[in-house]
């Protein structure tokens, strides 16, 4: 509502393609040369390549430490890596056009976009050390989506507020792989939308919420909010074009703001929905591609304050829309008594809204907080993915008529120091990795705000998987994600405590391994205990496995992915390091 670790453990088979060195004098006069190897030189529109970024010195000795800048068809796009101690620097680049991609790095600081607040989209600078070219050929293909049941809606919250005069990403808790964008980038907004149509997703709920704040009339409203508008413009011509290619692409509502930092009025809130209705439910090139409830186009506006901010106050002109209002906590507010939907609940039981006696919306998210925000004791982390499968445990049992994801792309919270609250602590928009709830793919080694590294696709997928499984009467799969000990966890104790969660079909028994040898058989429950003693100090993996479970989701952290042709095996996998 915002403005408010993944560890990778090895890759398979990088392959050459195209590799053009640098000329003899660019590398004499650098003393560096950068080459580029990717994993495949054919992929399909929406899937990504990964390119993995050689910088060696003199003798060809690896130099870490340095900067690097990806290029696509002469524009940035995707995120700046840092080499590492062996020189190397790796980039997940979805490629959203077909044709010829061609990519290339380049090493900051002259002119490669370091210095840009949005940095993707920018032109290729003419000096600075570059790397050869790799082509990947794109190939055009058939956009699938899980098969849409009008009365079972899957929607994610997505913002567009990353313009100049709105959020920026000096305090984003991880870095897109698409890199630092801008809301008015179409390319983002199209990649975006393969994603989100192909993991299941019905409908956005484009975020104004914070638009309005303090202002007596839309005609009063801010520049900043002028972006917004520009920003959803082009999000509904972008998903036009698209449907125009034969691509299906999500439909859209809008979160707007009455009650959420300082108060608006009703009065400009109406003048804002008949903006709304003549400007984007109204105009024939977006046809159809509005939500619409209960006969009318849906609006859901924000009311933090509940049903007591709307006294004294004129009525919401209800005569266009459908209106459903918006809260955030109900599990304390309980404003659902009150019809009110949710923007996220602090529990592992997200509280279903009702209507007519039906479960009509359910929010459910990667990780939430309770009173106080992220950094107090009422806040639960990502857990490895644990807590979002819990949350959806609670939408399969409920299955309400909205089922709503908090959210794709906040990105944005509050500075160290400058949170709310008397003491400057209560962080309320994202905070770290963990402590946050976005699911766009994200760089898995990125630098952000307060650290490195971020959960790269792994959320992508585990939405996709869930979102069919949601759909499916009598699940086939079962998905399985550790949550304890975290990736990297460093264990100096005399036992490691291992805890993880699954979802879809049941599973009986478990079993571990920790480097390939069996540990524990048969284990019931979700949770064991391992005696340290049997193993040497230094980095294991550990791997648990449903015992007899089958599944077709392989949950790749470091690529989209494709169903399994045939049911596999299911386990899921962590390092951790012994003290």
């Amino acid at each position: 509502m915002a403005f408010r670790a993944y560890t990778i453990t090895g890759f398979f088979g990088l392959l050459l393609a195209c590799i053009v060195p640098l000329p003899a004098a660019a590398q004499a006069s650098t003393g560096m040369t950068v080459k580029l190897h990717a994993d495949r030189s054919v992929v399909g529109m929406g899937r990504s390549v990964i390119v993995t970024a050689t910088v060696t010195g003199n003798n060809d000795v690896p130099v870490s430490g340095v900067q690097l800048w990806p290029y696509l068809n002469g524009k940035q796009w995707g995120a700046s890596e840092t080499t590492d101690r062996t020189g190397r620097a790796i980039f997940f680049l979805p490629l959203p056009y077909p044709g010829t991609a061609r990519i290339e790095a380049i090493i900051g600081p002259s002119g490669s976009g370091q210095k840009e607040t949005f940095p993707v989209g920018s032109p290729q600078p003419k000096d600075g050390i570059r790397s050869n070219e790799v082509q990947v050929r794109v190939k055009s293909r058939t956009i699938r989506r899980v098969i849409r049941d009008p009365e079972h809606l899957v929607g994610v919250e997505w913002e567009p507020w990353f313009t100049p005069l709105n959020a920026h990403w000096d305090t984003a808790e991880a870095i897109p792989v698409l890199g630092r964008y801008n809301s008015f980038n179409a390319d983002v907004i199209r990649q975006h939308a393969l994603w989100m149509t192909e993991a299941g997703i019905d409908f956005l709920l484009v975020d104004w919420s914070n638009n309005l704040w303090g202002k007596q009339h839309w005609s009063e409203r801010a520049p900043g909010v002028d972006e917004l508008i520009r920003a959803t413009t082009l999000l509904l011509d972008t998903y036009a074009q698209m449907r125009g290619e034969g691509i299906p692409v999500p439909q859209i509502t809008l979160l707007l703001g009455l009650d959420n930092g300082p108060q608006t009025t009703t009065t400009a809130l109406n003048e804002e929905m008949q903006w709304i209705y003549e400007h984007y439910v109204t105009n024939p090139r977006y046809r159809d591609l509005w939500v619409w409830y209960e006969g009318k186009p849906l609006i859901v506006p924000f009311n933090g304050g509940g049903p007591n901010v709307l006294k004294g106050q004129p009525p919401l002109d209800e005569s266009k829309f459908t209106v459903r209002w918006m809260a955030s906590q109900l599990q304390a507010d309980h404003f659902d008594r009150d019809g009110y939907w949710s923007w996220m609940d602090g529990s592992l039981q997200p509280i279903t809204t009702y209507s007519g006696g039906m479960p009509e919306a359910l929010t459910i998210t990667p990780a939430f907080f309770g009173d106080g925000g992220w950094t107090y004791p009422q806040a639960l982390g990502r857990r490895g993915g644990a807590t979002y499968l819990q949350q959806w445990e609670t939408a399969s049992t409920q299955r309400p008529h909205f089922l709503l994801i908090n959210q794709w792309n906040e990105f944005a919270g509050q500075p160290n120091g400058g949170g709310y609250g008397p003491k400057k602590d209560q962080y309320v928009d994202c905070y770290s990795a963990d402590l946050s709830n976005d699911i766009e793919p994200t760089s898995p080694t990125a630098c952000a705000y307060r650290g490195c590294g971020g959960w790269g696709f792994t959320y992508l997928n585990l939405t996709r998987a869930l979102i069919a499984l949601y759909h499916q009467p009598s699940p086939g799969s079962t998905l399985l994600t550790v949550s304890e000990p975290q990736p990297s966890a460093t264990v100096s104790g005399p036992t490691l405590s291992v805890r993880w969660t699954v979802a879809g079909k049941p599973v009986r028994s478990f079993s571990l391994k920790v480097d390939g040898r069996t540990v524990a058989r048969s284990v019931t429950g979700n949770a064991a205990i391992l005696d340290m003693s049997r193993f040497a100090s230094g980095r294991h993996i550990l791997t648990v496995l449903a015992e007899g479970a089958r599944s077709r989701f392989p949950l790749s952290p470091i690529r989209e992915d494709d169903d399994l042709p045939t049911l596999q095996p299911v386990s899921a996998q962590v390092a951790f390091f012994k003290k």
